[in-house]
């Protein structure tokens, strides 16, 4: 039985009608999952300014803070993106061991008083790494909650590395990135020579 040009039209747009019916439901099923896989995020981590940015406390005292640029690489938005301090390693005779501690704690955006624990990224978001007050022998990273175990802080003629990881609802990164610090306890008069003495560095990632 022969089909005329209107029954044949009628099955092709019958077809084509199923077939965007059929997109559009796995577009809604699965649209998060096939963007992701086209799409992923990427994220990369670097230090803002190795002399870091000086404050004057209200007691007069001097206090520098480093900064992390946490970008996207990627073409989609991060959702939710939170960094933490997964691992601590410690330089001894020559080798890098291993700081236990229980509870990975979060670094905070900036600014730490306005800033939400979890934030979007679409290009970058700046977050808090650590400071160092001119009265202090230690160098602290800026992370919460600090318990009364941690053994994070760095003291005069130590070399830490600070590894760490960020998750977010549609990124979570397969590599810990490794910031290195050193300090010889030094403030030199002219702080813009800061970065010699305390020397921050982004060594590696590890899995």
């Amino acid at each position: 039985m022969n089909m005329t040009n209107f029954e044949i039209w009628s099955l092709i747009i019958q077809a084509l009608t199923s077939l965007l019916l059929l997109t559009i439901i796995l577009i809604a099923l699965f649209g998060k999952t096939i963007t992701e896989k086209l799409f992923p995020g990427r994220i990369n981590i670097e230090i803002l300014d190795k002399n870091g940015e000086l404050t004057i406390l209200d007691n007069g005292h001097r206090v520098i803070y480093y900064h992390l640029r946490v970008i996207n690489t990627g073409k989609i938005i991060i959702k939710n993106c939170r960094i933490f301090l997964s691992k601590i390693s410690k330089l001894e005779n020559g080798e890098f061991i291993n700081v236990p501690f229980s509870v990975p704690p979060r670094y905070v955006w900036s600014p730490a008083e306005t800033s939400p624990e979890g934030v979007d990224i679409v290009t970058e978001r700046i977050a808090d790494f650590g400071y160092v007050i001119d009265s202090s022998t230690e160098f602290k990273p800026t992370v919460t909650p600090i318990l009364n175990s941690f053994k994070g802080n760095l003291k005069h003629e130590e070399t830490f590395r600070y590894f760490i990881e960020v998750i977010s609802e549609n990124y979570h990164s397969k590599k810990l990135i490794a910031i290195e610090v050193t300090w010889d306890g030094i403030w030199p008069n002219d702080l813009t020579e800061m970065c010699d003495h305390l020397v921050i560095k982004k060594v590696r990632s590890e899995k």
